[in-house]
């Protein structure tokens, strides 16, 4: 081989080797200390833009979640206030079959009415009142339009969301208007429409429960789709540590030998030198 003073060629291959094994320490360093395999565009282009997509469908996957569980969340406050109106609605049944019997007064049967009546108005004002976060739930304002459940990651209609309709629980609705127990024929009237108001509140807390229902096993299926959107993001952009260790080591023992191969290379100009001398 010739030896040369103006160019020192070895020098400038042990300096190029030295900086493409520099660059790989500086990976493995990086890789190391962020635990992840992916940090620049660069580092795996490809696989940048697909772990992106899976980051972006993880992030939908549990806000689909959080407004599932808010959704179910708002059945219960309705489920809670027809619990009430159950309770009420028995109370008032009770109150009917005992001034259907003929032993009372008009004096007894007055006592009961009040109190009736104050049960009734107790209906219509847990029907007005009962809301989730400022929605009316029980009062017939989404009998019709229905409140939307966003539950998916996109925007397709009965697939990433539906409308859940809260039929009116008012006396009303429930066909309790005008009942009474002042006498014997109207407290058996009343028992009938009790039974109907009993019948209808039972039809929606069974609907309700149904969604609730319907809710719960979307959760569980978001759940197992974002773990295995979660894995599948982790395996493309994660860092391997047991690989990413033994990079380190061999480049830091490359860069060692390197550094050394170059003071080797930068002392040939001294040694041709030296022959002329």
């Amino acid at each position: 081989m010739s030896t040369m003073i103006n160019h020192n060629i070895l020098s400038m291959t042990a300096q190029r080797n030295i900086w493409a094994t520099q660059n790989q320490l500086d990976r493995a360093v990086t890789r190391l200390s962020s635990g992840l395999r992916i940090n620049n565009s660069w580092d795996d282009p490809a696989g940048m833009v697909i772990s992106e997509r899976f980051r972006a469908q993880i992030s939908s996957m549990a806000e689909a979640e959080r407004n599932a569980n808010n959704d179910i969340n708002l059945i219960q406050t309705a489920e809670g206030a027809l619990t009430v109106i159950d309770e009420t609605l028995t109370r008032m049944r009770a109150l009917a079959i005992e001034a259907s019997n003929g032993t009372l007064t008009a004096s007894d049967r007055m006592a009961l009415d009040v109190e009736y009546q104050q049960l009734k108005s107790e209906v219509n004002r847990i029907a007005q009142v009962t809301n989730y976060n400022g929605l009316n739930l029980i009062d017939g304002t989404y009998s019709s339009t229905g409140i939307k459940f966003h539950i998916g990651t996109y925007n397709l209609q009965n697939e990433d969301y539906y409308y859940v309709s809260f039929n009116s629980m008012s006396t009303s609705a429930l066909s309790l208007t005008g009942t009474s127990l002042l006498n014997t024929a109207n407290a058996q009237a009343a028992i009938g429409s009790i039974d109907t108001a009993i019948s209808s509140k039972d039809t929606e807390r069974t609907r309700l429960g149904a969604h609730v229902e319907r809710l719960q096993g979307t959760i569980s299926k978001l759940m197992m789709s974002r773990e295995n959107a979660t894995a599948s993001e982790s395996y493309i952009r994660d860092a391997d540590y047991a690989v990413e260790m033994s990079e380190f080591i061999r480049t830091q023992m490359l860069m060692q030998s390197g550094v050394s191969i170059l003071t080797q290379a930068n002392m040939v100009p001294q040694m041709v030198a030296s022959i002329m001398g």
